[in-house]
């Protein structure tokens, strides 16, 4: 078994500024403190679930990658968060991959415990690998263990300064990390944070935001934060050994993810997603139904006994109720003359009158 150990000069090491190449920077300005900080009223626009498809080159749907963040009732001084991601199987070059993450964390993310897994299986094999991470009291002391296939877990507790724990970011505090910048609208370059991997080892983080107007998608212009995040062992980031490329919308809603040109999925809403002009992203019932319908000869065909009956209701309520059909025949013609390209916005725009 393997065990990954991380000792306490790995970190110090890690986070040791490079001031030919100004990668690091440990003393933060008060402005940039300020902006990355999750405030009170913040902290409920953290709080949301999202569903996304995982995909290939060609589109063809992988899996589903679900992420939550919802505030704790743990009895602490500052507000907490629980933060669930997970993904279906996701097939690989003929493996089954699946990820499960789990972090508890205050929101000013200086004490947290968090509990990553990742799974690989190819036909009857099947490997794990799980890291723990802790620092419950913010009290200088991080705890970081890993196992591969639910094997011993080895305890490596080491003493670290405390203003080294400060920049750490965990997988799951990476993901509201995320969210925040994009509700905040932070615009600019952060490069004092620390990543882990799930080995266990520390790295560099890098974070360069840019906003943009206008980003078009199905057939919508939303307001969006790019965020390209890059990760390095080494002292430098010119061959990061990762790079990730988040487009949130300005409500934190994830529009498209990738793992830059090494690895060919990405992350992509719901084919039964809907976006609103401010950012919103809910789920479409009506399309998701649509979609599964000629799927599930079962639900199809039980809709089809259905409609006859469900066809003379509709009739006779509207029969029944004439400012009804009025109101459907003035929309009808409202949407004619508009001709909108994104009906359903135009559709809320103009109830929304009402």
């Amino acid at each position: 078994m393997d065990i990954y150990v991380v000792r306490a000069n790995d970190l110090a090491t890690c986070m040791k500024i490079n001031t030919e190449n100004q990668i690091l920077n440990l003393k933060k300005s008060s402005t940039e403190e300020d902006s990355l900080l999750i405030d009170n009223e913040n902290v409920t626009k953290l709080c949301f679930d999202e569903r996304l498809s995982v995909v290939n080159e060609k589109k063809e749907v992988l899996g589903e990658f679900v992420g939550q963040i919802q505030k704790s009732n743990s009895n602490t001084n500052s507000e907490s968060l629980i933060i669930n991601l997970n993904s279906t199987s996701i097939s690989k070059h003929g493996k089954e991959i699946g990820m499960s993450v789990i972090t508890f964390t205050t929101t000013n993310l200086l004490s947290y415990e968090e509990k990553w897994s990742q799974t690989y299986s190819k036909e009857s094999a099947m490997e794990c690998k799980t890291v723990l991470v802790s620092n419950k009291n913010n009290d200088g002391r991080i705890q970081i263990c890993t196992n591969i296939n639910n094997g011993e877990l080895i305890d490596q507790t080491k003493n670290i300064n405390l203003k080294y724990i400060k920049s750490l970011l965990t997988e799951g505090m990476n993901y509201a990390f995320l969210r925040n910048l994009a509700i905040v609208g932070f615009e600019g370059t952060i490069k004092n944070k620390t990543a882990i991997t799930i080995n266990g080892t520390l790295c560099k983080t890098i974070y360069v935001c840019s906003l943009k107007d206008n980003y078009k998608i199905n057939k919508m212009s939303v307001s969006v934060i790019i965020i390209k995040r890059a990760i390095q062992l080494g002292k430098s980031f010119k061959i990061p050994i990762r790079e990730t490329i988040t487009i949130l919308t300005r409500l934190g809603y994830i529009l498209n993810h990738s793992w830059g040109k090494t690895i060919n999925q990405k992350l992509i809403i719901n084919k039964s997603m809907r976006i609103t002009k401010d950012g919103f992203v809910y789920n479409d019932n009506m399309t998701h139904l649509k979609n599964n319908l000629d799927q599930d000869i079962r639900f199809k065909l039980m809709y089809l006994n259905k409609y006859p009956e469900m066809k003379i209701k509709y009739n006779t309520y509207i029969k029944n109720n004439r400012d009804v059909y009025d109101m459907i025949i003035d929309y009808i013609k409202a949407v004619l003359i508009a001709k909108p390209d994104n009906v359903l916005q135009f559709s809320i725009d103009y109830f929304e009158e009402f």
